[in-house]
């Protein structure tokens, strides 16, 4: 038995499916998450979709409830730590830390209370060492934050030292730390809000780039990293570096867009996370930019994925790949 918290996530219903394709699987779920984007991702990918929703028990809880959490790792022998939240709203800087670094901290003691097995954290690129523009990030490369460091970075920074102090009490812990994920998930979550604005179309892409992962690449990766990686390890997962521009324009031509031609110069961001500050403590909504988002589309970064091909002798599909399947999965959902 295996199991995965965060499971309605992009990664965690990702890798609720392959674990589902080879045996029974529980699944942590928070109260009030839609559940049935698992199903129709599972059907989405398999003809056998309804065996595969056969394998998995779900398992009401929350990484902050520390006994939900002792049930449902009552009689597992690896667990999948997808669960997090993403944001870079600033209202949301206190939620992520309980949930990210506390929740983790939670998940790392009854893990070890419980004598789990294994256990593979998903922490992010966002944690990751900066480097300088044409310099590849990698695994190695020191920590360090700054004025620009987002209170995401620092949060999921954060729960890797919980999973090294977990290490360190006699936890058999591994990490993978993906890029920008691309993948059928929830409207409105993680990456699926970037598809969704650029299936409306722009004219304007940011001047900076970043990279991309497919995420069956991710799921894949980390059972292979479970079964394979030696202990205290982290490894990054990487599809592609991009440019925004690339991306935007791919993303565009996916949905039948005109591909954007118009550069967002340094001033038109930082004049655009001010007036949505202004606009989200008005109205109470999110914001769509921020000080944190704007300084990201900006900058200049890649990230070497030598480390887990080494390992794995995995080659991930390509950004073309994972945003037609993601577009596919959209037309998809449309049509139902």
């Amino acid at each position: 038995m295996h199991l995965v918290t965060g499971a309605t996530g992009i990664v965690g219903s990702h890798v609720l499916l392959e674990c589902a394709a080879r045996g029974p699987v529980r699944a942590l779920y928070r109260r009030g998450s839609d559940r049935s984007i698992v199903e129709r991702i599972f059907r989405y990918y398999r003809s056998d979709a309804d065996t595969l929703l056969t394998a998995v028990e779900w398992v009401q809880g929350d990484v902050l409830d520390v006994d939900a959490l002792q049930a449902a790792m009552r009689g597992v022998r690896h667990v999948y730590h997808t669960a997090a939240v993403v944001s870079f709203a600033p209202g949301d800087a206190d939620t992520m830390q309980r949930v990210n670094a506390g929740g983790t901290a939670n998940v790392v003691n009854v893990a070890l209370e419980q004598g789990i097995h294994r256990l593979c954290h998903v922490s992010s690129t966002a944690a990751i060492g900066d480097a300088a523009a044409g310099v590849m990030r990698h695994e190695d490369l020191p920590w360090s934050a700054d004025k620009y460091t987002s209170v995401y970075s620092l949060s999921k920074y954060a729960a890797e030292l919980e999973v090294q102090r977990g290490i360190a009490e006699g936890l058999d812990a591994v990490m993978v730390n993906p890029c920008v994920i691309i993948g059928p998930g929830q409207a409105g979550r993680s990456s699926m809000t970037l598809v969704e604005r650029l299936q409306l179309g722009t004219r304007f892409f940011p001047p900076g780039s970043n990279a991309i992962v497919d995420a069956r690449d991710v799921a894949q990766c980390m059972l292979a990293v479970m079964e394979q990686a030696p202990t205290g390890e982290r490894y990054l997962l990487v599809g592609e570096n991009l440019s925004y521009q690339r991306l935007f324009t791919l993303l565009a031509q996916a949905f039948g867009k005109e591909p954007p031609s118009k550069p967002l110069h340094p001033w038109m961001l930082n004049v655009a996370w001010r007036v949505e500050r202004l606009r989200s403590l008005l109205t109470g909504s999110t914001p769509f930019i921020t000080r944190d988002t704007a300084h990201s589309a900006l900058t200049q970064r890649t990230y070497s994925s030598a480390k887990v091909e080494a390992l794995l002798g995995h080659r991930s599909r390509t950004t073309e790949e994972a945003i037609a399947n993601v577009a596919a999965f959209v037309r998809n959902e449309k049509a139902y």
